[in-house]
């Protein structure tokens, strides 16, 4: 065999030697690193998701205080119950500032829903009954408790009345400015003052008030320090199922400025 056969050879074997390499043991590991890449931008992928939602979720907890406060006071305007009490002192200061009489608060009527009707399954959870007086409006679970008030006063101090009663619940800067209850106005009665006469009137007023869902509460159990799950011991509680709302119903008359 000749000097340049041996060289060729040679050079043939290295050839395949690296062909060899290339293919048994580099091309496996391109295709691993390549995995491994594929898996790493996978989590770091991942990562960056569950960076986004602890940041949010730190936000939400800088924000939580704030955020309950707001919907404490939303509670002011449509409560878990009719609160007479509350309700009562909201109209009379009104009233007082605007130098009404606040004569009369009554429960005009209606009738709360059944827990259950004939109609219903037999293995269907009973439906929580609103208070005394209410009536369920609409599918979300709310209902209206209707009242009838009497007051006295000049035309322009009712005027003034029923603007601050107006004013309970308002759209201020794009948010809602709540220092008072939700009033649906359903109408108003003046006539003359009977021992004054006119400028002096008396008006009497139907207007019904806005309730939570029985079942639902306002905070769903959470506290000023942070919500509440499962039901903890402590937290505050809603109905059971078919058991009516507390109520502070009340006929009060003669009440003045």
């Amino acid at each position: 065999m000749t000097r340049r056969n041996t060289i060729l050879l040679v050079a043939v074997a290295a050839v395949a030697a690296v062909g060899a390499y290339w293919m048994l043991v580099l091309t496996p590991k391109r295709d691993e690193a390549a995995a491994l890449d594929k898996q790493i931008a996978a989590k770091q992928a991942t990562l960056a998701v569950a960076a986004s939602e602890v940041a949010s979720y730190e936000q939400a907890r800088a924000a939580y205080k704030v955020n309950y406060s707001t919907v404490a006071r939303l509670g002011k305007a449509v409560p878990a119950d009719d609160d007479v009490r509350s309700l009562m002192v909201q109209i009379s200061s009104a009233a007082k500032r605007s130098g009404v009489d606040f004569r009369t608060i009554s429960l005009s009527g209606g009738s709360g829903a059944p827990a259950s009707g004939p109609d219903a399954p037999a293995d269907s959870a009973p439906v929580a009954k609103p208070p005394p007086g209410a009536s369920n409006v609409g599918s979300a679970g709310f209902s209206t408790m209707p009242f009838k008030f009497a007051f006295k006063g000049e035309f322009f101090e009712l005027g003034r009345f029923f603007n601050r009663l107006d004013r309970f619940v308002a759209v201020k800067g794009g948010g809602l400015d709540v220092t008072g209850r939700l009033l649906l106005l359903n109408s108003i009665t003046l006539v003359p003052d009977a021992e004054k006469g006119f400028p002096a009137l008396t008006a009497d007023v139907e207007a019904s008030s806005y309730l939570l869902p029985p079942t639902e509460g306002l905070t769903a159990g959470a506290t000023p320090e942070g919500p509440t799950a499962g039901g903890a011991p402590g937290a505050p509680t809603t109905p059971e199922p078919g058991a009516p709302a507390t109520t502070t119903t009340a006929a009060i008359s003669g009440a003045s400025r």
